[in-house]
C-alpha cells in the first residue's frame, strides 16, 4: 500500500535523512543560503480584448468578465497567435487593485496549442501575473518544467487590448 505522505513532512524529514547519509549535517540543510532568482524574457504579447461584461457586487467586490478575442506572441524561442477562445475573469477589490484571472490558448507557430492560466494583481500603475503553462510534450515542453512572472500594461491609444510580457525565472 502507498503511504501519502504531506509536504511539510517530507521537507521536515530532510535534515533527520541527510544527517544519516554522512553527506551533509543537518545544520547546513537547516540554513540553506538562498540564491536571488533572475528573469529571461520569454514574449511579449498582444491580447486583444472584447467588451467587459458586468458580472455584479459579490462581498470580495465587484465582478466583471473580459472575452480574449485574439491576439499575437513573438520572443526567442516561441511566437504565434492568441486564439479567440479565452477570458479574463476580474474582482475589482474595494481597495482599488484588481485580482486577474486569464484562462485562454495560445497556437504556436508550429501548430501547438499551449494551455495558459495567467492570474495577477493591477492597481496603482502596478501590473504583475504569474503564467503558467501546459504545453504538449515536444519542443514547448520547456514551458511546463519553469516558473514564470509577467507584466500586463494597457495599450496606448486603445481599450480594447493589453501588453503582457513573460520572465522565466532562472
Amino acid at each position: 500500500m502507498t503511504q501519502i505522505v504531506s509536504r511539510r513532512a517530507a521537507l521536515a524529514a530532510v535534515p533527520a535523512l541527510v544527517g544519516a547519509t554522512g553527506l551533509v549535517s543537518p545544520a547546513a540543510v537547516a540554513a540553506p543560503a538562498f540564491e536571488v532568482p533572475k528573469a529571461e524574457f520569454v514574449y511579449e504579447a498582444l491580447v486583444t480584448l472584447g467588451a467587459v461584461q458586468e458580472v455584479g457586487e459579490t462581498p470580495f467586490g465587484s465582478r466583471v468578465r473580459i472575452p480574449i478575442t485574439g491576439g499575437t506572441f513573438q520572443g526567442p524561442r516561441i511566437r504565434g497567435t492568441i486564439l479567440p477562445s479565452g477570458e479574463d475573469w476580474q474582482l475589482i477589490r474595494p481597495d482599488g487593485f484588481t485580482m486577474v484571472e486569464a484562462n485562454y490558448w495560445l497556437k504556436a507557430e508550429d501548430g501547438a496549442i499551449i494551455h495558459i492560466v495567467n492570474k495577477g494583481v493591477i492597481g496603482k500603475a502596478y501590473g504583475r501575473t504569474t503564467p503558467w503553462f501546459e504545453a504538449p510534450n515536444g519542443p514547448h515542453q520547456w514551458l511546463n518544467e519553469a516558473v514564470f512572472v509577467g507584466t500586463l500594461a494597457p495599450v496606448a491609444g486603445r481599450d480594447d487590448a493589453v501588453t503582457i510580457r513573460v520572465f522565466k525565472l532562472v
